[in-house]
């Protein structure tokens, strides 16, 4: 008989957890596992990336199913905050909106992992899946209440070695139960999305002569955008004629727009908002770049090499598991003048970005998700297995 699987998260709002969600929800043991989602807010981007054959429930209503009207928006947005509250207080209503009991529960991102704990399904094996770094934004009080509810879970999957290490260390903790298993990339649908024609932009900003930087990321202080807009000014004072186009939103926005417009830099360092398919703005670049703060393990840079665009990253979490320096990517420390030297070198020195290219055709996707995959549903068997099958 199949394993009853369900996936807690938040939404489905663009961004990497939720699709490392789809991506498991497309490669799961569909002979062992049967899987489900559990939204606390139907809304996002994603939404429609779901595979058809999952079933979804949602605890509230999205955005997108509220009336335009302010007041009544307003209403509705503090009747949803109620009623999630409701939920959280009373966990067993829960299993009115739940057909089935499930067999494992996943909070894909640890924002859920206190729901998970709460869950109204005392049998079922909990498993909390961890992609952040935890010792950049948050205090070790906040940490070490993670870790004990990491520790009342069955499994702990860490998204690369380098986030459970610096997890560990930041919190003199060890994780006995804890994994890591890194991220899939979506070959197929990378490819096919980025031969798509871009109709949402002035043609002049790809057809250019100048050299174009893309990146793609939430405008947060993780990312680092703030950092890159300086080094985009100095290297434009010093006569390198370069566009940087972002793709992405976030609660840094108007801060990182202001900070644009007040170096006058609205014509070369681009603030597009998000884009449901980012994918033919970075085929048609020249390079991407990546200036993080602190990660676990970038999906956009695996869909990078996937479209083999010169790399360059900031060498933070599982980012050096992935790729190597000098050879996939030219790696750097969060640090403005090694920023803008890689950058530098990538518009002098073609042949450098040409060796780069020819290294990177040498990744192969479907061997390595292959083994990503495995790696996960050996990992969800273990946690169902019978005494009698032991």
């Amino acid at each position: 008989m199949k394993k009853k699987v369900m996936f807690r998260i938040r939404s489905m709002q663009m961004g990497g957890v939720p699709k490392v969600l789809i991506d498991i929800l497309k490669n799961i043991d569909k002979e062992k596992f049967e899987a489900s989602v559990l939204l606390q807010i139907n809304q996002g981007e994603l939404l429609a990336e779901i595979p058809k054959d999952i079933k979804v429930t949602s605890l509230a209503k999205g955005r997108q199913e509220m009336n335009s009207i302010r007041l009544i928006r307003f209403l509705q947005l503090l009747m949803r905050n109620l009623k999630l509250l409701m939920y959280e207080a009373f966990p067993s209503l829960i299993k009115k909106k739940i057909d089935e009991v499930p067999d494992i529960e996943i909070a894909i991102t640890h924002s859920s992992l206190s729901d998970l704990l709460r869950s109204p399904f005392k049998n079922s094996k909990k498993v909390n899946w961890f992609h952040t770094d935890i010792s950049w934004h948050h205090t070790k009080a906040y940490g070490k209440k993670i870790a004990k509810m990491m520790k009342k879970c069955d499994l702990t999957v860490f998204g690369s070695l380098h986030t459970r290490l610096t997890f560990e260390k930041f919190l003199d903790v060890k994780i006995y139960n804890g994994i890591h298993i890194h991220n899939t990339f979506d070959e197929k649908n990378v490819l096919e999305k980025s031969l798509l024609e871009i109709t949402d932009i002035n043609n002049r900003i790809l057809d250019t002569q100048k050299k174009i930087f893309v990146s793609v990321g939430r405008l947060e202080y993780q990312k680092g955008y703030d950092l890159l807009i300086e080094v985009h000014q100095e290297l434009v004072n010093e006569g390198y004629d370069h566009i940087i186009v972002v793709i992405g939103d976030g609660s840094q926005n108007v801060n990182l727009n202001n900070k644009v417009k007040a170096l006058k830099l609205e014509d070369s360092f681009l603030l597009l908002g998000n884009r449901n398919n980012p994918y033919p703005y970075i085929r048609k670049a020249d390079y991407y770049i990546q200036p993080s703060r602190y990660e676990s393990y970038p999906i956009a840079l695996g869909e990078t090499l996937i479209l083999n665009i010169p790399i360059i990253s900031t060498d933070v979490g599982g980012v050096s598991e992935l790729l190597n320096h000098g050879k996939t990517a030219y790696l750097v420390n969060f640090d403005k003048y090694e920023l803008k030297t890689a950058m530098k070198k990538f518009m002098n020195n073609p042949h450098l970005v040409t060796e780069i290219k020819n290294e990177q055709k040498k990744f192969n996707v479907e061997n390595y998700n292959t083994k990503i995959h495995s790696k996960i549903n050996r990992a969800l068997s273990r946690l169902v297995i019978t005494e009698k099958e032991k």
